[in-house]
Parts: C-alpha cells; structure tokens; sequence
C-alpha cells in the first residue's frame, strides 16, 4: 500500500475538500465524539451505527421527533473554507492508495475574549496568553485508526507550522489527547462535554515519520 501525506490547497484542490469532508463525517460519527446524529429537540448525539430514526430520549416524554445530521457536508466545507482564510492556515491530507483516509488542518490565534467564545472555554485567556498554532481538527477514518496515521499528522502540521507553541480541544481521555500528553502537551483547562484545552511546546526537534 502506498501511504504519504500532502499539503493541500482547498482553494484550488475542491476534490480533496470533498473528500475531506468524508471523513470528517465518519470519523466524528463514531467513538469517542458519535456525532452521527442530532435530536433537533433535545440536541441529544448518536453515533452512525444507531439505526433509528427518531430520537428515543424525546419518546420518552411522547415525542417523536426525526433526527438529522450532526455535521452536514455542507457545513463541513463552509467551516473549513472559512477556516482556511484565517491566520497562517495549514491543512494535511493523508492519502492510502490515492484515497484520502484522514486530515488536519490549524491556523494561528491569539488567546483573547474572543477565542474563549469561540472554543467554549471562558476564561482561558486569564489561564495562558499570547500567539498559538491551533491544531483545529484532526480525524482517520475508522478503519486506519490505532496504526500510526494520527501521529504521523500532528507531526507533519508540527513542522510545517513557524509556530512552536500549539493549542488544541479535544475530547478527556481521547487518542488525541493521550498523544499530546505523550508528546509532552498538557490539559490547561476542562470545559463542557467532556472537553478539554491542552497547550504543547515544542522545539520540533524530531522528524515525522510515517505509520
């Protein structure tokens, strides 16, 4: 199998936003996030391998109520393609075959009020301060998980970006949170749902090496 990983410009590659955005879907649909699904009502998540249609926390009260995508594609590219007009924005595809598998993307911030708004995360300017490299998102499909692709992502986005201080959410406990941890990245700040604000410095004194 041929494994790289590629810098994409979403501005002139849309196949490859469209794929990413398959991803982004099936990744995020399963474990840990299992955000397949919305209760519009309740705003209640299920995972793609729920098979009903309705929401049963909603029936419980004599409700029946339809349940929707959690990310549509179409919301997926309008973030990314917002995103990517940000600060410093970077963006890695990793490719099986020639089939996009898995992705990452960032951009830079300063942490202000309003990125506390943004990340859900009230206060965190009074916890750390200055200019980071924010490592947005970063997902493998189901079936190339646990064997390497996500490490071989944040490295690649580690040395592309002129940043050596990163800031990322991500989910407590989570294969991404276990990694930064690993990598010597420590939680700053526990927020709703389970998520977490965790801060790496690095010095990018090794070499991303491949899965």
């Amino acid at each position: 199998m041929e494994t790289r990983i590629v810098r994409i410009n979403p501005f002139v590659q849309p196949e490859m936003v469209e794929a990413i955005a398959s991803v982004y879907q099936q990744s995020f649909g399963g474990e840990p996030w299992n955000e397949g699904y919305l209760c519009p009502v309740c705003a209640k998540t299920f995972a793609l391998t729920f098979n009903g249609k309705t929401c049963p926390m909603c029936a419980e009260r004599s409700r029946t109520v339809l349940l929707v995508e959690h990310w549509p594609k179409s919301k997926i590219v309008s973030d990314f393609y917002r995103e990517m007009q940000k600060r410093d924005p970077v963006c890695f595809a990793a490719l099986a075959d020639g089939k996009v598998v898995g992705f990452t993307w960032g951009y830079s911030v300063n942490v202000d009020p309003d990125l506390d708004t943004h990340l859900d995360a009230p206060n965190l300017h009074q916890l750390i301060e200055g200019d980071f490299f924010y490592l947005d998102e970063c997902a493998v499909t189901p079936s190339h998980q646990r064997k390497g692709w996500g490490k071989w992502l944040v490295s690649c986005i580690i040395q592309e970006s002129r940043w050596e201080r990163f800031l990322l959410r991500t989910m407590n406990d989570s294969p991404m949170c276990n990694l930064i941890k690993h990598k010597g990245g420590r939680i700053v700040q526990h927020i709703s749902r389970n998520r977490v604000i965790m801060r790496l410095l690095t010095a990018k004194s090794t070499r991303a090496q491949e899965p």
